[in-house]
């Protein structure tokens, strides 16, 4: 069973070891669902390269706000293994 099954997940910022539509792709087919922004039922936020240390993402700080966790894509590759 996928570590990520039924958890609702939202990918932000340019992947620098993936595209992130085959990301979502993957996550869907895992079992995720895949949210386009985060909201208080968002569980994981997975982001890029130039959003990791931005204070300005958006996204970043509603899951910082909803209490979601924030992936790099190494700790995300990690999670579906």
């Amino acid at each position: 069973m996928s570590s990520i099954k039924g958890k609702h997940i939202c990918f932000t910022g340019k992947m620098e070891k993936g595209d992130r539509d085959d990301m979502k792709a993957q996550a869907k087919d895992l079992g995720a669902i895949i949210q386009s922004s985060v909201n208080s039922k968002t569980e994981i936020l997975v982001c890029g390269a130039n959003v990791a240390h931005n204070s300005k993402s958006t996204k970043l700080k509603a899951a910082k706000k909803h209490g979601a966790d924030i992936l790099d894509e190494d700790a995300y590759y990690a999670l579906i293994k």
